[in-house]
């Protein structure tokens, strides 16, 4: 069956031109090409992002890398087990003890500057913290052992470069890409300080940590992937942490002999014996720090066991006299404007004053007698609560001009609530001099008679020589003063006593001697001065007190050192401690 040709409909006999199939595949090649360079673009933009990503990644390990390093050299210095610490004074409890334990102190190496020199002048690198750069770079505590140095910062005997220290283990890769294996390094590139040995340890240290990102085997110095340097501040603190630590005999002429430190039980007692010099040169020979070069050095027997390991030589002087500040209420007459100047003699030296007390103030030059503070027939003087500073103040300053007793009992009323300080020195340059002769300023007790606290109305002395300070700070005498040549009878500032008849009391003359007598005398308490001179007869410094306590401690206590920002005095222990300021980190 034959079905008709649809109406209307017809072939098409047109042909498309040669040219015109040319030009279609000229667009079709275009749209290939076109296709190819966006998906190419693409890929080159996934390739440059993951290696930007890389690099980011590498930057920021660095960082993490001088990170950890600061807290590795950080964490090195502020070990200081290397004491043993046996209270908890200055609210800081350490363990040690033992020569190994001391031989990780590293903490003196914040009191140092180190740095890289000038580039452009070889040899000029500083880095104190290498021993063979002693000479340059002083320390408070001359005898400091410099041979145990940290891995952490640079630690050979010469000038160059600190060495770099890895982070983590060659084997292992910080990130698996086909490669070598990636590892972290850091070094310190320089210190800078203030907390020197002339500041006693205390100022600011800034640090510049590297961190550097490199392949195992490469040369960190011109090959790395990635370097970062971390800058970061800290607070440098000293302080003197135990109780055995602190000094119970310092000053810059010594003279010990015999001298022992001891308990009241008679067992060693525990202080150190600080040697104030004020040059470093005798201390950097190779024997100078032998403990029985030291022995020599202050005086004492070459026998002396209980002070051998005891001596420490340090630049800089005694501490000033502003710890001694409660109020600094000074003792006046009733109704006087005037501060009152004592004077006690019993050997009838004095020709004006018949009585053994006298007094007078600071605008008169005539002492009157005091036979009214007289007990026993004259055998004790009694200066009560209520005769000094009119039973006021939160501490008591008292001025004498001169103390000569042969044998009788002065009696000071002490208390933790108040406690007496007695000045060598006049209280202002405006006092009038006295018109009595064989006035000295100084303080002279025979074996017989006695100078101590003692509780309100007792005559027992109290044994808390940290409510009884005996001070001069006044401008140094002219002249040269020795252990041979000075006397309370013709010099100024000296304190002279034997046996007990300084039973307990601290001493602390900044221009003034204290000279012991030839019989067994002791003294239960510290003596910081410009000269002790024990070297007369055996000399016993007691150094615990009352409740199985110590003078160090009592002293911190009673008068607030802490409250005072007192670091202590004696061997000291330096730290760093976290500062204000933000970490800054550079890159290039």
């Amino acid at each position: 069956m034959k079905f008709p040709r649809a109406f209307g409909i017809k072939r098409s006999g047109l042909k498309i031109p040669a040219q015109e199939q040319g030009l279609s595949l000229l667009l079709a090649l275009m749209m290939g090409m076109v296709l190819i360079a966006g998906v190419s673009g693409l890929l080159l933009r996934q390739l440059m992002g993951r290696k930007l990503g890389a690099a980011e990644s590498y930057q920021q390990m660095a960082e993490t890398a001088a990170l950890n390093g600061f807290n590795r050299i950080l964490s090195e210095l502020n070990e200081n087990n290397h004491r043993e610490v046996d209270s908890d004074l200055n609210k800081d409890k350490q363990g040690g003890g033992d020569e190994e334990v001391k031989s990780k102190y590293k903490g003196y190496l914040f009191t140092l500057n180190h740095n890289g020199g000038n580039p452009e002048n070889p040899g000029s690198e500083q880095w104190g913290w290498n021993p063979a750069n002693q000479t340059n770079f002083l320390l408070r505590e001359l005898c400091t052992d410099r041979s145990q140095l940290p891995a952490a910062v640079p630690a050979d005997a010469g000038n160059a470069n600190p060495p770099h220290t890895d982070l983590t283990a060659g084997t292992t890769s910080q990130r698996k890409d086909g490669q070598n294996n990636i590892k972290l390094q850091y070094r310190l590139r320089g210190y800078a300080t203030t907390a020197t040995a002339e500041n006693n340890g205390l100022g600011e240290g800034r640090f510049q940590i590297e961190g550097i990102v490199l392949r195992d085997g490469d040369d960190p110095k011109t090959n790395y992937l990635a370097r970062t340097l971390l800058l970061r501040s800290l607070y440098v603190n000293s302080i003197v942490v135990g109780e055995g630590d602190w000094a119970v005999l310092s000053g810059p002429t010594l003279s010990l002999g015999d001298t022992k430190i001891l308990k009241s039980n008679l067992d060693i007692g525990n202080g150190k014996v600080l040697l104030n010099v004020s040059s470093a040169e005798p201390y950097q020979k190779e024997t100078g720090c032998d403990p029985d070069d030291l022995l020599e050095d202050v005086r004492a027997s070459d026998n002396n066991d209980n002070l051998k390991d005891r001596i420490v030589p340090i630049l800089g002087g005694l501490p000033t006299s502003n710890i001694w500040d409660l109020g600094l209420t000074q003792d006046k007459h009733p109704g006087s404007e005037h501060v009152r100047i004592w004077t006690f003699d019993d050997t009838q030296g004095l020709q004006e004053c018949q009585s053994i007390a006298c007094s007078r103030d600071t605008n008169t030059a005539t002492a009157q007698s005091r036979p009214d503070i007289e007990e026993d027939n004259a055998a004790v003087i009694r200066l009560s609560t209520n005769e000094l500073c009119n039973g006021k103040g939160s501490d008591c300053h008292v001025f004498v001009e001169h103390i000569n007793l042969t044998n009788t009992r002065l009696l000071i009323e002490t208390s933790a609530s108040r406690p007496v300080v007695l000045h060598l020195e006049y209280p202002g340059t405006s006092t009038v001099a006295p018109s009595e002769t064989g006035i000295t300023g100084s303080i002279s007790l025979g074996n017989g008679s006695e100078l101590c606290g003692v509780n309100n109305e007792e005559t027992t002395c109290n044994a808390e020589p940290e409510q009884l300070v005996i001070l001069s700070a006044a401008p140094k005498p002219s002249g040269v003063r020795s252990c041979d040549s000075v006397s309370p009878q013709t010099d100024q500032y000296v304190l002279a006593f034997d046996g007990d008849s300084l039973p307990n009391a601290t001493v602390h003359l900044i221009p003034g001697f204290v000279k012991t007598g030839s019989s067994g005398t002791k003294l239960n308490g510290l003596i910081w001065a410009d000269g002790i001179c024990t070297n007369s007869g055996p000399f016993s410094l007691m150094t615990d007190t009352n409740g199985s306590s110590s003078v160090v401690r009592d002293l911190n206590d009673l008068w607030g050192w802490e409250n005072k920002n007192f670091p202590g005095y004696g061997q000291m222990v330096t730290r760093g401690i976290r500062g204000s300021g933000l970490d800054t980190f550079r890159r290039w």
